[in-house]
C-alpha cells in the first residue's frame, strides 16, 4: 500500500488521497477501490510495477471523473451493457454503482463495454435512464448472449473418455459471468450430465465439470487456488448449474 501511495502522491499530487488498511484499499478523490487486484497483478512485475500503478490510477481517475460514457443516451449505450457477476461488498464502490444479488455473496452488476476498459455503471447514471433493473438485466443477458455464440472452450476427458471438464476463458472480461448464460446447460449437459457443477474462482474464467467425487475433488482445489492466486478474485465456491438455473453446491460428504 505505501508503494501505491507513493506513487499517487508523486505522479498525481492534486489527487484527494485517503487509506484504509483495515479494507487494503484506497480512495481517490471520493472512489473507493480494492488493492488486492493491482496486487496480485503487480506482485511479479518487479520494475515496471511503478508504471502499472500509474497506469491504474489513470484508469480509476477517469472512471472518478465521469467519462464521455456516462453522458451518453440510453439508446447509444444499450449495445455495450453488460452483466458482470462480482462479490457482494462495500469496496470497490460496489454500493454507488447498479447491482442485485445472485447468490449469497454474490452480485451480478452491470458495465460499460469500451474497447480498452470495462465501468460500472453509477447509480446516479442509471437513475436518469428511467428503466428498472429487470430491463437493464435483460438487455445486459442478451448482449452477453450475442456476444458468446462463437464461444471457443477447452474440453478434456477422463480415463473412461468422458469429458470430465469444460473450461470457458477468452479473456474478455467476461468468462465468469458466462455462469448467467441462459443457454449453459442446455449446451453443456450433453458433455458433462445434469447437474453439473460450476466454479468462477477469478473474473476470467468459467470452469464446468461433471458431478462426480473424483472431479469434484481435483476441480475444488485447482479453483481454490485459483482463487488465492489469481486477480480479479471472484469466490472459491462451487455451484450447481441445473435446468432452472444457479444454485450454490452443498457437498453430501461430512
Amino acid at each position: 500500500m505505501r508503494r501505491v501511495i507513493g506513487v499517487v502522491r508523486q505522479r498525481f499530487p492534486l489527487v484527494k488521497l485517503e487509506s484504509n488498511p483495515a479494507e487494503f484499499s484506497l480512495s481517490l478523490n471520493g472512489f473507493s477501490i480494492s488493492l488486492e487486484n493491482l496486487y496480485r497483478s503487480a506482485a511479479g512485475a518487479g520494475d515496471s510495477a511503478d508504471a502499472m500503478v500509474e497506469r491504474w490510477v489513470l484508469e480509476l481517475l477517469r472512471l472518478a471523473e465521469g467519462s464521455p460514457d456516462q453522458r451518453a443516451t440510453l439508446d447509444e449505450l444499450r449495445p455495450r451493457i453488460m452483466p458482470m457477476v462480482i462479490v457482494h461488498g462495500p469496496r470497490d464502490g460496489a454500493s454507488s454503482i447498479v447491482a442485485q444479488q445472485l447468490l449469497e455473496g454474490l452480485m451480478v452488476a452491470y458495465a460499460i463495454d469500451s474497447e480498452r476498459t470495462i465501468s460500472y455503471i453509477p447509480q446516479k447514471v442509471f437513475e436518469k435512464w428511467k428503466i428498472s433493473v429487470e430491463d437493464l438485466h435483460e438487455t445486459a443477458i442478451n448482449n452477453l448472449v450475442e456476444r458468446s455464440e462463437s464461444l471457443p472452450a477447452h474440453a478434456a476427458q477422463d480415463e473412461s473418455g468422458r469429458v470430465a471438464f469444460v473450461i470457458i476463458q477468452t479473456m474478455d472480461g467476461y468468462d465468469a459471468s458466462r455462469i448467467l448464460l441462459p443457454t449453459l446447460h442446455e449446451k453443456l449437459r450433453e458433455h458433462l450430465g445434469s447437474p453439473f457443477l460450476a466454479g468462477i474462482p477469478n473474473r476470467d474464467i468459467l470452469i464446468c465439470f461433471r458431478d462426480d467425487p473424483e472431479t469434484i475433488r481435483k476441480m475444488s482445489r485447482q479453483i481454490a487456488h485459483d482463487y488465492r492466486t489469481m486477480p480479479h478474485q471472484i469466490s472459491d465456491r462451487l455451484f450447481l448449474i441445473t435446468a432452472d438455473g444457479i444454485a450454490e453446491y452443498e457437498s453430501s460428504g461430512a
